[in-house]
C-alpha cells in the first residue's frame, strides 16, 4: 500500500542529452521519482523531424510533433516572462 503522504521531490532528477541507439539526438528527463512525470524530446539528424513526448505519472503517454512542440515551449516561455517568474 502507498504511503498517502509521500510527496515526490525528484531530488536525484536530472535532464540529460544523448544520441540513442537509433542514432537520433534525444534530450530526457531521468532518475525521476515514480508516480512523476518523464519528458523526451527527439530530433532524427536525417529527417530533421523532431517529437515531444510527456509519459504521466497515470501511465498516459502524449506525442507531439515538432511544430507543435515549439508552440508549448512559446507558450511556457511567453507566460514565464508574464509573471516574471524564473524558470
Amino acid at each position: 500500500m502507498a504511503n498517502k503522504n509521500y510527496i515526490p521531490t525528484n531530488r536525484s532528477a536530472s535532464i540529460r542529452t544523448r544520441e540513442d541507439s537509433r542514432g537520433k539526438l534525444r534530450t530526457e528527463t531521468f532518475r525521476r521519482d515514480e508516480d512523476t512525470v518523464s519528458v523526451a524530446v527527439s530530433t532524427n539528424p536525417r529527417t530533421d523531424a523532431t517529437n515531444l513526448y510527456i509519459d504521466s505519472a497515470a501511465g498516459d503517454c502524449l506525442s507531439f510533433d515538432g511544430r507543435t512542440a515549439r508552440t508549448v515551449y512559446r507558450a511556457l516561455q511567453k507566460h514565464y516572462q508574464f509573471t516574471q517568474k524564473s524558470w
